[in-house]
């Protein structure tokens, strides 16, 4: 018996890259995700920029193992023609199957809390210079202190943005908010938003939102 499978193009998927009519191709099958993108979790950006195109590699990037299953409830009945994968993200893949095989994206549980406790003492120190000393020398080690205790707060804010650093999505949260909104004044949830687009697109001067600098920076492709 022959191949029952329908099949599209990559050129026929292309046309499918507007917000009211956007396809996406993970792992040679096609979806249609238009209703979706105003519920996606991750924002509609991050779709928006692999719309019309084979999107794998991003979605393994960006979800865990459990979002896999939902997918069929967007199954177009196409699928991909001729559709290959590179040799760059074959390794990818493996790399990623290696990596969760080891155990590397599992919580990190305690060692957020130990990391708090370090910002806490540089805070500490910081106040306690300018408070307590009069000294040029102690002032300017102070705000150096400052610095470095946002720094640790930014690495932070940046991993728990990005995965679960906690225990569960509620102590995750937590952190997030806590070095986001209220040690760095950023928006965990804007962060969030822009910041898995930006590695979607990265440096993409159309689609990366950590590259639109108007009106402090203009930046042009030419």
């Amino acid at each position: 018996m022959g191949d029952s499978k329908k099949y599209i193009t990559a050129e026929e998927l292309k046309k499918h890259n507007k917000r009211e009519d956007l396809w996406i191709s993970v792992q040679g099958k096609v979806y249609n995700v238009t209703d979706w993108i105003k519920q996606h979790p991750g924002g509609d950006i991050p779709i928006l920029n692999l719309a019309g195109q084979e999107a794998t590699d991003a979605f393994i990037a960006f979800h865990p193992g459990t979002a896999w299953k939902h997918l069929d409830n967007f199954f177009t009945g196409y699928y991909l023609q001729d559709y290959e994968v590179s040799e760059v993200s074959r390794d990818y893949r493996k790399l990623c199957v290696d990596f969760a095989k080891a155990g590397l994206f599992e919580k990190k549980g305690h060692g957020v809390m130990y990391s708090f406790c370090f910002i806490g003492f540089l805070l500490f120190l910081t106040f306690y210079g300018v408070i307590f000393s009069n000294s040029f020398l102690i002032h300017m080690l102070s705000g150096a202190l400052l610095g470095l205790s946002w720094m640790q707060i930014s690495y932070l804010g940046h991993d728990s943005g990005h995965y679960l650093i906690m225990t569960n999505k509620g102590f995750n949260k937590m952190v997030q908010i806590m070095s986001g909104n209220c040690l760095t004044g950023i928006s965990i949830a804007w962060w969030k938003w822009t910041h898995n687009a930006h590695h979607v697109a990265c440096n993409s001067l159309d689609y990366d939102p950590d590259l639109q600098h108007l009106p402090v920076f203009a930046v042009s492709s030419g």
